[in-house]
């Protein structure tokens, strides 16, 4: 979900826009590790992710810690 949220940041897209490149763009969903018999998160499944990294504050932190690593 780290993956999904870092592509839907990079690219600003919504969350049914993010559900449908992941069903769509295979360069994103091996990016996320699916494979075509995988299923992707659904759009509701990406909105609570995001809320819950927006409710603990944590986009900044997770944002440092990247940029530690490069």
């Amino acid at each position: 979900m780290l993956r999904v949220h870092f592509i839907q940041q990079c690219f600003t897209l919504s969350n049914p826009a993010m559900e449908e490149v992941l069903h769509d763009v295979l360069l994103f969903r091996e990016f996320e590790g699916l494979n075509w018999n995988t299923s992707a998160p659904d759009e509701t499944t990406i909105l609570r992710f995001r809320r819950l990294v927006e409710e603990h504050k944590l986009a900044l932190q997770i944002l440092a810690l990247v940029n530690d690593l490069l």
